[in-house]
């Protein structure tokens, strides 16, 4: 009786494995990353550029990340007028940060972290599109 010769896995098999862990890894990776940050894509606003000349970033959509300094001002058909302050690598920079009324349902505390889509509108206010708590 002739024996069997061993078969050994063939070596794209193997390969094809690999690549089928690695693929699963990295969108488990891209997965849990996504939640970190849901402005990813949006331009950070820079403090200093900001009060350099807010005229020259009108319109433009950037995201902030900062703690709730104090309410400025109220109105129940417009929206609420916050103080936030932004961090960066040298200081704290007080910003002013519109809530418009869509936006009523997010209660907004004092000493809170949030993070914000904002737009700057054409008086150079920052004018919230989105903002959630970081």
């Amino acid at each position: 009786m002739s024996r069997r010769a061993h078969q050994t896995t063939p070596s794209s098999l193997l390969f094809g494995l690999v690549a089928v862990f690695l693929v699963i890894a990295g969108g488990g990776a891209l997965f849990f990353q996504k939640g970190s940050n849901p402005y990813r894509t949006v331009e950070t606003l820079q403090p200093s550029d900001y009060f350099e000349n807010a005229n020259s970033l009108r319109g433009n959509v950037y995201q902030i990340e900062g703690v709730i300094l104090n309410a400025l001002a109220q109105n129940p058909e417009k929206g609420r007028l916050f103080s936030i302050s932004v961090a960066t690598d040298s200081r704290k920079w007080p910003m002013p940060i519109f809530i418009p009324a869509q936006l009523r349902q997010i209660n907004l505390q004092k000493n809170q972290s949030y993070r914000a889509k904002v737009r700057v509108n054409d008086s150079g206010i920052l004018v919230a599109e989105e903002i959630q708590k970081s």
